[in-house]
């Protein structure tokens, strides 16, 4: 097993008055000599918890892995005061944090390099060239919100017409207490978010009860609808595609909701750049068939 180490950096949260700090967590040394894999979890508003078989690579392939909280989430600083502000809660705020924590980790100093996995603003940080970057991996995330949209839309509708109608209709009622709400939301998430054999796996338990904790992010950039509805709705990565300049492995399920219409912008954009739609999986097949995806990882990271 990896040697675990923990810690938390300050970070001076733009238009913010108060002390802040990022909690991260290291898996293997990540000072032994091969590139270090940044893995940045999903949501908006989710926590580190979900990705943390990727530690694994450490004894597989000898490469460290970084996880950490994105600000309001988990073990990092909360600021339950800016929930439903969507100025403050924007893409560069994010962008600073993930700036922040790799100068305060010095992680890529002069002769030093990165890899990067992660969603949304995986993505979109890649395309600001940073420094030591080595290779990018995107990972069941859609390029442009519209596509996601469509999607979520369509794999309701796919699902039995009667649980459906339910889900739309509990949906605009907020009636999310509703037995058949429940048990809707079960089902899509069994179908589409993570086909184990048991769901929601351990690693999404405390994943979602730390979302279910604090809303501050997620309520306010997705929203608490059934569809994405808030100011995440808008989000396209789609027009600085062509600046990202490292090797690029975008990931995404059969049955995923992030389906190829989501990801086709990526393949049909970045430079250099391999596309794998994994086989029977949906949204999260590093929970789904752990040894297949970490396979997958290290010998594209090799």
């Amino acid at each position: 097993m990896a040697l675990i180490t923990e810690g938390r950096v300050a970070f001076n949260v733009p238009g913010l008055d108060k002390s802040c700090e990022t909690y991260y967590k290291i898996a293997g040394d990540f000072k032994c000599g091969k590139p270090a894999l940044l893995a940045l979890h999903g949501g908006p508003g989710l926590i580190h918890d979900y990705l943390m078989p990727l530690a694994a690579l450490y004894d597989r392939a000898g490469i460290p892995v970084i996880f950490y909280d994105q600000i309001s989430n988990g073990k990092s600083s909360h600021i339950r005061e800016r929930e439903g502000n969507m100025d403050f809660w924007q893409e560069q705020l994010f962008r600073a944090e993930l700036e922040n924590l790799i100068k305060k980790l010095d992680l890529c100093s002069t002769g030093k390099e990165l890899h990067q996995l992660g969603r949304y603003a995986g993505s979109s940080f890649a395309t600001y060239r940073p420094v030591g970057l080595r290779k990018l991996i995107i990972s069941n995330a859609p390029a442009v919100m519209a596509e996601w949209i469509r999607s979520e839309i369509a794999c309701c509708k796919a699902l039995p017409q009667d649980v459906a109608d339910s889900l739309f209709e509990c949906d605009r009622n907020g009636d999310y207490q509703n037995p058949k709400w429940k048990a809707g939301k079960a089902l899509y998430g069994k179908t589409y978010q993570c086909r184990s054999k048991v769901f929601p796996p351990p690693e999404l338990v405390s994943t979602f009860q730390a979302l279910a904790d604090d809303r501050t992010v997620n309520g306010t950039m997705y929203g608490k609808t059934l569809i994405l509805s808030d100011s995440l709705k808008t989000w396209t990565v789609v027009d600085r595609l062509h600046l990202i300049d490292r090797p690029t492995l975008v990931i995404n399920g059969e049955f995923d909701i992030v389906d190829q219409g989501c990801v086709k912008p990526f393949f049909d954009n970045i430079p250099k750049v391999k596309w794998m739609t994994l086989k029977d999986k949906s949204h999260l097949p590093l929970l789904e068939d752990t040894k297949t995806y970490l396979q997958l990882v290290a010998q594209f990271l090799e």
